[in-house]
């Protein structure tokens, strides 16, 4: 039902941009569209974003701020930044677009100043009482509560989590507002060779973040900028030059010590928290690197050019910790983004095999939470993630205890999904895995069985062939073990043959039976029939039938629906608003159904086959049934016509013959009831069965089992015409009208026999009032008025009858015509116009209409 959803989201789109359109006439267009793979097609420096940058760069007003804000997203790595600029960049080269959006806010803008202008006193009195309404309903709940004290517990929501360096601030490395008074010397008539002494023990107190006397740090402009400093002016120009050469090595730590007093607090994660932790460990080394320059310098063997030599390489590792720090920081990065970003760095030093091996060696400590709790999700099924940083999200919608009753196909779908924007990078192209993998081993674990897996560290390597083959098989071993509980220990084949049995009506004997048990039944309304009785028929004719060795014919209930099928039908297919289509269906909905307008089967399964078989997928078998046991009602009707009209074979030839006209259309009718059924059974579900047990045999997962599943009912519902809305009405007109036929007959039954009893034996009197026949004779206080004579009611059946099965026979033709997709639907149109009876009509029709314009 892919094509329907699809159908639902474009008019959900057209109604938000106030588009009056047709949705049907934008799905090919939609399905049209080149579809976009690649991850890095919009990345920042494909012709693609920069062609876009440059036709918007000549279109806004103020291209400097344009280009300022875009790169500030672009160092924030927001997501999806590419396709949002190729998307303003379509915007602003269609010039209707703009102008509806432009319409579009000015609606909204007048909508905005009309609502502000009628507000009133009683309107602010009104708000307050429904607050304080709203607040007295939330006393009491728990799990509000429970939000609301998350909320409150937000670090960006409250000042009660405040960070250790705002509540110490001298305990911070990265010099503290607080600092000591000390002595300052007048640097003017000091020597030079002094001067550098006193400038190197400022300096080496400066590159650990303590405050200098000679040099002080800045006031930082913005909470994640790069840290400046101020040197005295009495400093000799050539120390000064050195100085400024050195310092962006204290600018560097000074970045990576926020980071890491920041990014240990517990809620920027478990990955943020390793990451500083690696880059506290660095930070550590290099402290006792600047206490080991410090013991050369107390040695008197250290100056300031001695001292840039020596900081080569640190001033290279901390300049690579700065640049991943500020990244991070400015992105607000946790968890998987934070992962991406290092995976890019590492992507991007290739040629610096010492900054790549650096970014290796964080990344490996930034990976190791995060790869705990992916092991635990494919080896264990269960997520551990306290900070929501994982890929995987647990969504909570279905509880556990109410799984073997109230299943769902929504369980599948979204009890557990993917947070793209959590992906890290590396693990893009196997997310779908990992997320089958574990949700495959919670339906295992929630059937009861053990899981006994043993959980394998996965540690991240430049060589992705680890941890990929570890996922693979780690979803190996869960799809395996599924796949075998579901199809050998709960029988799943079995299962799927009792319901074909049932909804599909494999079985003829059952069928049969239970319309012989349930005949009286199935003609009244529903509000005089106990569903109870309705049940021990059936019961009844389960045992009565070969359905008597089905083991699961104790889980097949009946079911009476407040609708009929082609209202339901209609409620699927419609894509209308909602004042349309309550207006339709109010019209199509009847008052009184009947039994056999409403009557369904249901069926009752367990957890886990209730992911196969779940809501969704019994309700297309309801509607394949309704309409083949409607089609079987009206076949039973019409042979109970044949066999009371056997007592015609008694009239003499001349009495007979007026009858003649009636018999036809009867034998038509059948004709065609009987060849719709065998279209659907044996030329559409029977040939696609075949194909649906071809391909569960050769499955590997039960996604594999739930897709064949899902592709079998969509052929099943698309080539038995239920679909196709026009298709379906003509055929329900058809069968409305046999049934029509059917209850005439049945009326003037009585009559043209009592009109011959002259001519018939005493004996045949006797058999036909105490026989078959009397089944179909009514009461005579029930028997309208009759208007029309006898032949001329027949002709009119005859003459809409075959309107109506020529419409069908136009609109299959129609529909073969203009796509290859219905090409089954063409052995329906030779059956039932198999001598060209329908079809030389049409011919004499158009000769008639020619005639008919030459003339006039």
């Amino acid at each position: 039902m892919a094509e329907f959803k699809l159908i639902h989201l474009v008019k959900e789109l057209l109604d938000l941009t106030g588009v009056n359109e047709d949705p049907h006439s934008f799905i090919d267009l939609v399905q049209k569209m080149p579809l976009t793979t690649e991850s890095n097609s919009y990345g920042y420096s494909s012709t693609v974003f920069q062609n876009s940058v440059q036709n918007l760069v000549q279109l806004v007003p103020n291209s400097q701020s344009f280009l300022s804000k875009l790169e500030d997203l672009k160092e924030k790595n927001v997501d999806c930044l590419g396709e949002y600029v190729q998307l303003l960049n379509y915007i602003s080269q269609d010039s209707r677009l703009k102008e509806l959006l432009q319409l579009k806010k000015a609606r909204n803008r007048h909508d905005g100043l009309t609502s502000n202008t009628v507000t009133t006193k009683d309107d602010i009195e009104q708000v307050k009482t429904l607050v304080k309404r709203a607040s007295r309903q939330f006393k009491g709940r728990d799990v509000d509560k429970s939000v609301l004290e998350r909320n409150a517990q937000s670090p960006k929501a409250s000042s009660s989590i405040i960070s250790w360096v705002q509540r110490r601030p001298s305990m911070s490395w990265d010099f503290s507002s607080i600092t000591l008074t000390t002595s300052r010397m007048q640097l003017e008539n000091i020597p030079d060779i002094s001067q550098e002494n006193i400038l190197i023990e400022d300096l080496l107190n400066i590159l650990i973040g303590l405050p200098g006397s000679y040099i002080d740090p800045l006031q930082l402009k913005d909470q994640y900028g790069t840290r400046e400093f101020s040197l005295c002016d009495a400093i000799d120009p050539s120390l000064k030059d050195l100085l400024k050469q050195i310092l962006p090595l204290a600018s560097h730590y000074s970045t990576v010590q926020r980071f890491i007093e920041e990014k240990l607090r517990f809620e920027f994660g478990q990955v943020c928290n390793a990451l500083a932790e690696c880059m506290n460990s660095l930070i550590i080394d290099y402290t006792l690197f600047v206490t080991q320059m410090e013991t050369e310098f107390r040695s008197g063997n250290l100056n300031l050019h001695k001292l840039w030599f020596y900081i080569q390489k640190n001033l290279h590792n901390m300049s690579f910790m700065s640049n991943i720090a500020t990244s991070i920081s400015k992105s607000d990065a946790k968890g998987g983004k934070v992962l991406s970003l290092l995976h890019d760095h590492i992507a991007g030093y290739i040629g610096d095999t010492q900054a790549q091996q650096l970014c290796l060696h964080l990344m490996q400590a930034a990976c190791v939470p995060y790869m705990k709790m992916l092991g635990m999700w494919i080896y264990k099924g269960i997520i551990s993630d306290p900070i929501n940083e994982f890929l995987i999200e647990d969504n909570e919608m279905v509880q556990k205890e109410d799984m073997p009753v109230d299943y769902s196909a929504d369980y599948w779908d979204k009890k557990y999904t993917i947070r793209r924007e959590r992906i890290p990078t590396f693990l893009e192209s196997v997310s779908d895995i990992i997320l089958r993998a574990g949700k495959y081993l919670n339906v295992i674990r929630q059937c009861g069985k053990p899981v006994n897996h043993k959980v394998e560290s996965i540690e991240y390597k430049i060589e992705q062939k680890h941890y990929i083959d570890a996922i693979n098989k780690a979803y190996k071993f869960a799809s395996i073990n599924l796949l075998d509980l579901v199809l050998k220990e709960k029988d799943l084949l079995g299962r799927l043959r009792s319901v074909k049995h049932y909804f599909l009506l494999d079985q003829g004997d059952f069928i049969v039976t239970f319309l012989t048990l349930c005949e009286k039944e199935l003609n009244k309304d529903v509000a005089d029939v106990i569903q109870g009785r309705l049940e021990s028929l059936l019961d009844l004719a389960l045992r009565l039938s070969s359905s008597n060795n089905d083991p699961y014919k104790d889980d097949l209930r009946t079911e009476l629906l407040p609708y009929d099928l082609q209202h339901q039908m209609v409620k699927i297919l419609t894509v209308l608003s909602i004042e349309e289509r309550s207006h339709l269906l109010s019209g199509q909905k009847k008052a009184n159904l009947t039994v056999i307008e409403s009557f369904a089967f249901s069926y009752e399964v367990k957890w886990p086959l209730s992911l196969i078989l779940n809501r969704r997928s019994l309700a297309c078998y309801q509607m394949i049934f309704r309409h083949l046991f409607y089609c079987k009602h009206v076949e039973r009707m019409i042979c109970q016509v044949w066999r009371s009209n056997k007592v015609a074979k008694s009239f003499p030839f001349v009495s007979a013959k007026q009858y003649r006209l009636a018999f036809a259309l009867r034998q038509r009718m059948l004709h065609c009831i009987q060849n719709l059924e065998y279209h659907m059974m044996v030329e559409v579900i029977e040939p696609h069965w075949c194909l649906f047990m071809q391909k569960i045999a050769k499955v590997s997962n039960i996604d594999e089992v739930l897709m064949c599943h899902c592709d079998f009912l969509d052929s099943c519902l698309k080539d038995c015409m239920l679909t196709i809305t026009n298709l379906l009405n003509t055929i329900t007109n058809i069968l409305a009208i046999c049934v029509k036929f059917c209850k005439f007959m049945q009326r003037t039954q009585q009559h043209f026999v009592e009109a011959e009893l002259d001519t018939l034996p005493s004996s045949f009197i006797d058999s036909f009032c105490q026989g078959e026949g009397s089944i179909s004779i009514i009461d005579s206080k029930q028997q309208p008025e009759r208007i029309e004579s006898f032949r001329e009611s027949i002709a009119s059946l005859d003459l809409e009858f075959s309107e109506t099965l020529k419409e069908l026979l136009e609109q299959i033709n129609g529909l073969n015509n203009e796509t290859s997709d219905h090409e089954r639907l063409y052995n329906l149109l030779y059956r039932l116009d198999f001598n060209s009876f329908y079809s030389g009509q049409f011919e004499k029709l158009g000769l008639k209409n020619m005639k008919i314009n030459i003339s006039g």
